[in-house]
């Protein structure tokens, strides 16, 4: 929403309050400036002052959502909008006005970048990236949400890779609305019981191709772009290491044994249990291969799930799911990579309370069910992988509750997009073979110190 029908919709709400607006000029008004019907008719009876409406009789607090591209039909971002507005909005005269984002999450952050720079609260609660709240929480553009807002005690129902996630220095500077995570897929009619270790998964591999029940043993996302980062990251977990150090964020711990066995057990894939190609691969990629029934084990995320049991899967019935693998002498379990979404409060608005409102409202059962069950998000409350009307919508979210609360982030940095830049470069030059699994992590390693120094 432009600064301008940002305006537009503060001088409409102003107008019917003092009665110099009819319901009629108000409804095309706001259609006029881009809200849908639905949002227009909320907004106008938050506004009209029926009995128990606290914004009727007050002022009414008008804030924006802005999300990430919902592409459910009808949207369920506008349902759960319209929930809050019915229901805790119009007790505590909040109204919250939806904004679809755009389908590229650079074009989301490119406008973020353009509102926060010139100090405008044009969007109030704003939907991020799971790697991006250190970076705007260090740039002063996000509130941080206190204790009092939000206790430990009711931050403990929430999982915990995706509560790090919204965590700088410290402090919550976000709240997380729905998290992803990294799966692998197995064919339980080729593989009868799956691996729990990457020594296991290429053992099982080669003998699937051997005896010749699949084309390939594994396919995965080793393309030049954020996926590598999060396939090499859940390798890398799996073998005890980490990118930096998770209690200091300038501390670079990448160039480690425990990376190098990460980093050269990939690279031994690459033309092996994996096809060549797979240096080529992003999500679909990879997904198409293992749906055609042309792979004995995949990495991917949830959405993956449906669509390789839908009609015309060559795998359809016949493959399962597991967390992410161990490798070495690590001890300590195999970790998926989390992705998702967070919302954060726009430093600059002036409607902090209310943004923090509508936040609380999302993280709430009702609307953590609704996202589940009629999107199949992989929300952050964790009662809802237990809650009976999810499951019976959602059988997958049974299985992915133990594997969510051993999920870990992306190394958390303010840097993270020049981060994740330097990571793509050289691990990918490894797995083309154009530099040593040594010499990448080196690289990597100096470039890292560079970006956190």
């Amino acid at each position: 929403m432009t600064p301008e029908r940002r305006d537009a919709m503060d001088e409409m709400i102003v107008k019917i309050r003092s009665g110099r607006l009819t319901r009629r000029s108000f409804l095309e008004r706001a259609t006029a400036i881009g809200l849908s019907s639905t949002a227009a008719v909320s907004l106008l009876e938050a506004c009209g002052g029926t009995s128990g409406s606290t914004g009727g009789n007050g002022s009414t607090v008008n804030i924006v959502w802005q999300s990430e591209k919902d592409s459910t039909t009808p949207s369920v971002y506008q349902s759960v909008t319209d929930d809050f507005n019915k229901s805790v909005g119009h007790q505590k005269g909040i109204h919250v006005t939806w904004q679809q984002g755009p389908a590229s999450t650079n074009d989301l952050l490119t406008k973020y970048d353009d509102m926060l720079r010139a100090r405008s609260h044009s969007i109030d609660v704003m939907s991020i990236d799971v790697v991006y709240p250190a970076e705007f929480a260090a740039n002063g553009w996000s509130k941080p949400i206190t204790n009092t807002q939000w206790p430990s005690s009711a931050r403990s129902n929430y999982l915990p890779g995706p509560i790090q996630s919204c965590t700088f220095q410290g402090n919550l500077v976000a709240a997380p609305l729905r998290t992803d995570l990294g799966l692998m897929y197995y064919r339980k009619d080729i593989i009868t019981t799956p691996p729990e270790t990457w020594d296991d998964l290429v053992s099982m591999s080669k003998d699937a191709v051997a005896k010749g029940k699949t084309k390939y043993g594994y396919v995965w996302q080793g393309a030049q772009y954020e996926g590598i980062v999060c396939d090499f990251v859940e390798v890398l977990y799996g073998f005890g290491g980490t990118i930096l150090d998770p209690n200091d964020s300038k501390k670079v711990t990448i160039n480690s044994p425990a990376a190098q066995q990460a980093l050269a057990a990939m690279v031994s894939w690459v033309g092996t249990i994996s096809p060549a190609a797979v240096t080529t691969y992003q999500e679909d990629d990879a997904r198409l291969v293992w749906q055609n029934g042309n792979s004995a084990f995949m990495r991917n995320w949830p959405y993956a799930y449906s669509l390789g049991n839908a009609s015309g899967s060559a795998v359809a019935g016949k493959f399962d799911i597991h967390g992410l693998l161990t490798g070495g002498s690590n001890t300590d379990g195999g970790h998926s990579c989390t992705g998702g979404w967070n919302l954060a409060i726009n430093a600059y608005t002036p409607n902090s309370d209310a943004s923090w409102e509508f936040i609380n409202y999302l993280l709430g059962p009702a609307a953590q069910k609704k996202l589940a069950i009629d999107a199949s998000q992989t929300v952050t409350l964790q009662s809802v992988y237990d809650d009976s009307d999810v499951l019976a919508k959602q059988p997958l979210f049974g299985k992915l509750k133990p594997i969510l609360q051993n999920a870990r982030p992306r190394p958390v940095s303010p840097r993270y997009p020049d981060l994740s830049n330097v990571l793509q470069q050289h691990l990918y030059a490894a797995l083309k073979k154009q530099e040593t699994p040594s010499a990448a992590l080196s690289a990597i390693s100096s470039g890292l110190q560079t970006l956190v120094s």
